[in-house]
């Protein structure tokens, strides 16, 4: 089974002491249609995943973003039954709600959807712990 390079934008914002992520509705024709995810999709010939983030989340969200604004946070390999992916996760720091963000909804993270892909499920995890430690999001931005 080839590994597919998939890149995927973790959008956030924080409300109050909260942190919250866009999350959106997967549909394809498959065994993951139905599923929760991030914003994201295949890293295409002569892109960095950085460059894929952004096209993706203009393509998926109506969000033009400058591939500079994204923080690569993890890379993880994660087995599906039917596909292997190797995925970039990056962050982005969002302050205007009002404009675009199509297709989804933001959900605090420690409430997102329990239907949500299982690849995220532990970069959710990481990403929470992280937040704890490393509350000011911009410092790494």
């Amino acid at each position: 089974m080839n590994v597919k390079l998939v890149s995927v934008v973790i959008p956030l914002r924080k409300q109050g002491v909260n942190w919250q992520a866009w999350v959106q509705l997967r549909r394809e024709d498959g065994p993951l249609d139905g599923y929760f995810e991030f914003p994201g999709g295949k890293i295409e010939s002569g892109e960095d995943s950085y460059q894929a983030a952004a096209r993706e989340l203009l393509e998926e969200v109506e969000i033009n973003v400058s591939p500079d604004s994204l923080k690569l946070f993890q890379v993880m390999n994660y087995d599906y039954s039917d596909r292997r992916v190797c995925l970039y996760f990056h962050l982005l720091m969002v302050t205007d709600i009002e404009t675009g963000w199509q297709r989804g909804q933001w959900h605090e993270l420690s409430a997102l959807p329990s239907k949500m892909l299982a690849a995220n499920i532990p970069i959710v995890e990481i990403l929470k712990d992280y937040l704890v430690h490393e509350p000011e999001l911009g410092e790494w931005l």
